[in-house]
């Protein structure tokens, strides 16, 4: 399936946000990762326990494909894809009035924002915001939290000689590049403008108010029948559940909170309520 091996071990251990930074330079040395441009091609992803299974989407977890197994289609493959989009169908046209229905790749990001099952993993370049999704949740504080890291470009294969234009891919892409657009359409039943290579691609969505922005949103883009990438940078960072509540508390402090997180009227009275010890 098109997922994303997760390292066996962990690549190091975080007890307070000042040893979780040293651990991110320590991966950044160990690497040889060169920031040679604005936007960050080192990406994170906090988890409130340890991942037992490989970074999937949520088409390719084990909810969505036991369902799947009644939707036709020749393997299972295909019917996940037609599961999915029978489901974007619903969403797309009872939810028209509150969306612009006409634009299919607005429609998959939102649809993913708004927690629809789709081919999109979140991750972040932010490492602060990597680590509140790794203590964040309340229930999860007697277990351990984990946050992975990697450079997001190579997760792509080596682009065989020749190739030009859209048909590779040679670094992190935004989310109208033909490759991006050419896939998703395939989830609302629009066939490919070109035959390309099923990959797991890295995608930086337009930056715009709300969630993306606030959280540094990224996303791995898991294409209908890509196969698991390679990639030899992925490590995990265990963060210990008797620290979780510590590190919350010093987020906070570093204004790393669900306000500023989610960016919206919810998060934000939630925040209050807690400050003032009333939730």
């Amino acid at each position: 399936m098109a997922d994303i091996q997760p390292p066996a071990d962990y690549f190091d251990e975080a007890t307070t946000v000042g040893r979780y930074l040293e651990a991110v330079s320590k991966w950044h040395t160990a690497h040889n990762v060169q920031e040679t441009q604005f936007l960050s091609g080192v990406w994170f992803r906090g988890n409130g326990e340890p991942y037992k299974v490989p970074l999937q989407p949520g088409v390719y977890r084990d909810p969505f494909t036991k369902r799947a197994k009644s939707t036709y289609g020749a393997t299972d493959e295909d019917k996940r894809l037609n599961l999915e989009r029978q489901m974007l169908y619903e969403f797309r046209t009872s939810g028209a009035v509150l969306l612009d229905a006409s634009d299919i790749i607005d429609v998959y990001f939102i649809a993913q924002h708004y927690g629809m099952p789709t081919r999109l993993l979140d991750w972040t370049t932010n490492p602060l915001a990597g680590l509140f999704f790794a203590v964040k949740e309340e229930k999860q504080h007697a277990k351990d939290g984990e946050v992975f890291v990697m450079e997001a470009r190579r997760i792509l294969p080596a682009v065989a000689p020749g190739v030009k234009g859209d048909d590779g891919l040679w670094n992190v892409v935004g989310m109208r590049h033909p490759y991006v657009t050419d896939a998703i359409g395939m989830s609302f039943w629009h066939g490919p403008k070109k035959n390309r290579p099923a990959l797991i691609v890295p995608v930086r969505p337009d930056n715009q108010p709300g969630r993306i922005g606030q959280q540094s949103s990224c996303f791995t883009l898991h294409m209908h029948e890509a196969k698991p990438c390679t990639n030899n940078t992925p490590a995990k960072i265990k963060i210990p559940f008797g620290v979780k509540a510590t590190l919350l508390k010093d987020l906070r402090r570093l204004n790393i909170n669900e306000f500023t997180i989610y960016n919206d009227l919810d998060h934000l009275a939630k925040d209050v309520r807690r400050a003032w010890e009333v939730d």
